[in-house]
């Protein structure tokens, strides 16, 4: 839930990005990054594990603008995808206002796209949330690769609610910001109908 801070006037907003390992949920926050002026954003954090390059998750502050005299912020996460992490992701998922779902469009993920979004709505669930009613978005991430998965089957199988969608390279900053914006859209018309 969105927290409104009525001294700062500020409105802060929390939104989570889930995905199968390596689908590009990083690659999207890093992608925002470059692609936002200076006085919208704050600093990427990504933290990692010692060993290998899984991620631990990352945190990316981003500003909005404002809103009948409020200052609306964004606040970006990545979940991680290593079952070991339970307890941070259940912290992670306290309060979120909506979430993005990067699905990777190669063919041989299809099944870790399907069970991946399971698990989320399983999490949010188990968090009290109720998915139906939260505002979320649907990323098509990799289009540029080899041997894709078609997107009306992609749509089928992952968006059968007819949720919003895009397509993505996020590795090439191509349909981040629509996704960002298209959440952001969502977000704003459930805090301030």
């Amino acid at each position: 839930m969105a927290f409104t801070n009525f001294d700062t006037k500020e409105i802060n907003c929390k939104i989570v990005y889930f995905g199968p390992r390596g689908s590009g949920k990083t690659e999207n926050l890093r992608s925002i990054y470059k692609n936002t002026s200076t006085d919208m954003r704050n600093g990427l954090i990504e933290l990692e594990e010692t060993k290998g390059t899984t991620k631990f998750f990352d945190f990316l502050p981003v500003s909005l603008g404002h809103v009948k005299d409020f200052h609306l912020k964004l606040h970006l996460f990545t979940l991680p995808t290593n079952p070991l992490y339970e307890s941070v992701n259940s912290v992670i998922l306290k309060g979120i206002d909506g979430f993005v779902f990067v699905a990777d469009s190669r063919v041989e993920l299809m099944a870790d796209n399907i069970q991946s979004l399971a698990e989320a709505r399983r999490m949010l669930a188990s968090e009290g949330y109720n998915v139906g009613d939260m505002p979320r978005v649907i990323q098509y991430n990799k289009r540029d690769l080899r041997d894709l998965v078609p997107l009306d089957v992609l749509r089928h199988e992952l968006n059968p609610g007819n949720i919003p969608d895009q397509k993505a390279v996020a590795r090439d900053s191509l349909g981040t910001m629509e996704t960002l914006q298209a959440m952001s859209k969502l977000v704003l018309k459930k805090i301030a109908p």
